[in-house]
Order: structure tokens, then C-alpha cells, then sequence
């Protein structure tokens, strides 16, 4: 039978229901903080057990919350499988501590801070008391919540990678911003490929503005050296850019004489920071990669338009088997379903009220962002789709979303290889062959590029399962080495 409360928490109503009486669960609420939390204790049926009390964020307070549970144990007569923990959502501070507790093996829930919130008897004032009996409340009445787990799975590892890469980036892009305004002051329109000829940010690019960027410093320059050394940076035709750059050089207003080195030393200083940025997004980049590898994820870089970085973030929200939901519930955690209102009668039209802001925003990027490479690189049937979405007025970058987390679940679910729409129930079997056969060298140059090649095709691994499997069924001789690495034995 179906129950109405579809949000309610399997693993509390399994407690409940072992326990056989409410009397007989042991439920603590805590109010994480980051030296010492505050907890109370009280049964299933919301009878106090004990008073709100403090506890150290260290290992002796660990300890001494253990003791107290053993000690009301032993009173009430409850099973160790009748405790359950729980709290809000908060910072890194309290990770450590929630860890210990379900290595312990008590019931561990995760709460979110609005829902604690809503549930206190008073809302006109906010204490740790009151806190504590809106997350018990919670608890007690099987609501909502996620069940903690001890175990480090690859795609909590992923998550903590893919944030801190997301992070890294962001910061990049501050000191881009503070590059640019170093380079207006010096030379404008430097950063501007159409007048300078060199691409932003490129390995030549960074040399020129490093090694002084100033109109009087370009200008002073032999042109044979300049095209020379730009050359060396893989630069082409760089007798024409280095000519280029001259003129734009001696066309632009100079800065003022004292400010010159000033503004030159803040760049330098800028360019070596943008450099070592770049150098940890890449290694970050290349870890990702080969922690995804021997994941189910993997196989979502069969998927025209979605790399391994994309696939990582991707995976690294959906892939974790204690945070799986349905489709339903994952397409509104990710921001990709809009709220209704509808009252007065079932003649009333429901009006639509927007997205919740109770999403999940690196999912929701991610999907957003591959529904856009879709657009661009995607399969020949999906990027038509898109057109059709955008002709037929829809909100594209939504409705395509929603299609392509439904097709990336499946994949990291049944482990499947992406099939376009056509193959999906297809019998053709040179068809299937044809398919298989071409999507394989992209694969290939996907992970080549990410430098984890070998990882991915590594014995075991999802992608290596299915290179024997076509072997085996399509007579497909395919490589576990780049495309280019065979023209270079040849």
C-alpha cells in the first residue's frame, strides 16, 4: 500500500516499526556548533529522557554522549538498533564528529535547516531548546530527512572534488578580472584577439603580459625575436602576430611613465598567481578523472557532449546509492521542475509559481550546462530535439535538462552504453554495429585528453566491460589507446 507521505523517511519508519513501541527508540536531536553541540534526549512517543545538555566537539565528547546513551539504554530497556541521531544540515565542523557516531553504527539522519524551522512550536524566538525540539519533532514523526551513511563512497569522493574544482575556477575568474584591468591600464585591447592576434589567456598570451606588456616594451622588441619566441609558443603565422601586436602597440594612448612599472610588477604578480591556478585546476582535473573511472559514471562519457568533467559533477550528484531518489524528486532537487498552486475547486487552472530555491545548485548547473553542450555537440537526434524545444517556445534549457538527467540516470543505473532514440529498441544490427564502432574513438580522445586512458580501460572497469561485450557480440577489434597514438606507430 501506498503511503501519502512521500517524503517520509524509510529508514526512521524501519526503526520504528523493529522496535515494535515508540517506548522503545532513543531519539537525540543535536544542534551542531563548532565547539560544542547541544543535545537532548527523548523517546519515540516525545517523553523527555534528558534535559538539553552540552557536548564537546572532540573525542571525549563523543565518549561522553556514548555513556549517556548506554546509561538511559540499560534504564529504558531500548536496543542499541533503537537510537537514532539527528541534526541540520551544517558546516564541515560537525563532519568528524557525525562520523564517529554512525561508525558506531547508530541510525544517522541529515535534516534540512527551513524544514527544523517550521516545525518548532514558536516561531517568534530561535534558542538552541527550541531548535533542538523542532529537529526531535522531525525526527519522531517520520517526516523527512536523508539517512547518513559511514561508508566514503567514489561519489562522495567526486563531490568534494568536483566543489573544490568549481571553487578553483570561480577564483580564477577573479584574478582574470584583475588581469584585464592591469592590461587596460598598460596596453588596451591586448586581451582582444582581433587587435592582438594572440588568444587571451594563451601560452603567448601570459608570456607577452609577464614579460612586459607596456607599448615601449613591445616596441622595443626585435620583430625577428618576437616572432621567433612566439613561434616557439606554437603561435601561427607568428611573423604576421608579432606585426600585429607592433601596431597595436604603437597605436594606443601610453600609461603614465612612473605608473608603468608599478602596473607591470601587480601583473607579474597577477600572471603567476592565474598560472598556479591553472596548474591545480588541471592536476584536480586529472584526479577527478581517474577516481570517475572505474565508476558507473564513466559510462556517461559515451554521451556525445558530455566529458569527463561534466561527467564527474554529474555523477558525483546522482551516483551515490544513499542519496538515490526517483526521477520525480531528482528532477525537482535539481531545479528542473517548477511549483504550483491550484485552490478553490477542481475547475480552478493551477497557476505556476516558479522554481523552489531548495535545490541543489551544483546538480542544477551541471544539467544546465550539458542541455548546452547538447545544443553544440550533442548527438544528431538530441541537437534536433533542442531545436524543436526552442521553435515550440519551451524553456530549453529546462525541458532539455530534465530529458538528459533521465537518460544520465539510466545509464548509471543499468550501466548502460548511450544509445540515440532510434537504437534504443532496435534490432538493425549492422546499425548498432555502425554506432558502437564510431562513438568509440571519441571516447577514446575524451579520455586521452583527461589523461586517464589507461584508468578507464583499465581491467574491470565499466567502459572496458563493454570494449569485451561489443567484441564479443559485434566482432569490434577496439582500441584502449588513443586514436592518435596508433597514426604515431604507423
Amino acid at each position: 500500500m501506498t503511503s501519502i507521505f512521500q517524503r517520509a523517511n524509510p529508514s526512521i519508519q524501519q526503526l520504528f516499526e523493529k522496535a515494535g513501541s515508540p517506548r522503545k527508540v532513543m531519539c537525540i536531536p543535536i544542534d551542531y556548533a563548532k565547539k560544542q553541540h547541544t543535545a537532548l534526549v527523548c523517546n519515540g512517543e516525545g517523553l523527555l529522557l534528558r534535559a538539553p545538555f552540552h557536548i564537546h566537539n572532540n573525542l571525549a565528547g563523543i565518549e561522553f554522549l556514548e555513556d549517556i546513551i548506554n546509561g538511559l539504554r540499560r534504564k529504558h530497556a531500548i536496543k542499541k538498533s533503537g537510537v537514532l541521531f539527528g541534526g541540520e544540515d551544517g558546516g564541515v565542523f560537525a563532519h568528524n564528529f557525525i562520523h564517529a557516531l554512525l561508525v558506531k553504527r547508530y541510525l544517522g539522519i541529515g535534516l534540512n535547516a527551513h524544514d527544523a524551522a517550521r516545525e518548532r512550536e514558536n516561531h517568534a524566538a530561535s534558542t538552541d531548546k527550541l531548535d533542538l525540539l523542532g529537529i526531535a519533532s522531525l525526527m519522531i514523526n517520520k517526516k523527512w530527512g536523508r539517512t547518513l551513511s559511514a561508508e566514503v563512497s567514489e561519489a562522495r569522493i567526486l563531490r568534494d572534488q568536483t566543489h573544490h574544482r568549481a571553487s578553483l575556477v570561480k577564483a580564477q575568474a577573479i584574478t582574470q578580472m584583475r588581469i584585464h584591468r592591469l592590461v587596460e591600464q598598460l596596453l588596451p585591447g591586448f586581451l582582444d584577439e582581433t587587435q592582438s592576434g594572440l588568444t587571451a589567456f594563451g601560452r603567448a598570451s601570459l608570456w607577452v603580459m609577464e614579460h612586459g606588456l607596456a607599448p615601449r616594451q613591445i616596441l622595443a622588441r626585435k620583430p625577428e625575436s618576437l616572432a621567433e619566441k612566439l613561434g616557439l609558443l606554437m603561435v601561427r603565422d607568428p611573423v604576421a602576430k608579432a606585426e600585429r601586436l607592433r601596431t597595436l602597440a604603437a597605436s594606443v594612448a601610453p600609461p603614465p611613465a612612473r605608473l608603468c612599472d608599478v602596473v607591470q610588477a601587480n601583473l607579474t604578480h597577477e600572471i603567476s598567481i592565474y598560472e598556479h591556478q591553472n596548474a591545480c585546476i588541471n592536476e584536480l582535473e586529472r584526479d577527478i578523472a581517474r577516481h570517475l573511472a572505474p565508476t558507473p559514471g564513466a559510462l556517461l562519457t559515451t554521451v556525445p557532449g558530455i566529458g569527463v568533467t561534466l561527467a564527474a559533477a554529474l555523477y558525483a550528484e546522482i551516483g551515490d546509492t544513499s542519496r538515490d531518489r526517483g526521477m520525480k524528486k531528482m528532477t525537482a532537487y535539481a531545479g528542473l521542475a517548477g511549483r504550483l498552486k491550484q485552490t478553490g475547486g477542481p475547475e480552478n487552472q493551477a497557476v505556476p509559481c516558479g522554481r523552489t530555491r531548495r535545490v541543489c545548485i551544483p546538480l542544477k548547473r551541471t544539467i544546465m550546462d550539458i542541455a548546452l553542450k547538447t545544443q553544440q555537440y550533442g548527438h544528431e537526434e538530441l541537437r534536433r530535439d533542442f531545436e524543436r524545444r526552442v521553435n515550440a517556445g519551451q524553456h530549453v534549457r529546462l525541458t532539455m535538462g530534465r530529458r538528459m538527467l533521465r537518460i544520465a540516470r539510466h545509464l548509471v543505473r543499468d550501466r548502460k552504453f548511450f544509445l540515440p532514440p532510434s537504437l534504443v529498441h532496435s534490432t538493425d544490427r549492422e546499425a548498432l554495429r555502425d554506432h558502437y564502432a564510431r562513438a568509440w574513438d571519441r571516447i577514446l580522445i575524451k579520455w586521452r585528453d583527461a589523461a586517464a586512458i589507461q584508468q578507464a580501460f583499465a581491467e574491470g572497469t565499466p567502459l572496458e566491460e563493454w570494449r569485451v561485450a561489443l567484441h564479443a557480440l559485434y566482432d569490434l577489434n577496439l582500441s584502449k589507446t588513443s586514436p592518435q597514438h596508433r597514426k604515431l606507430k604507423t
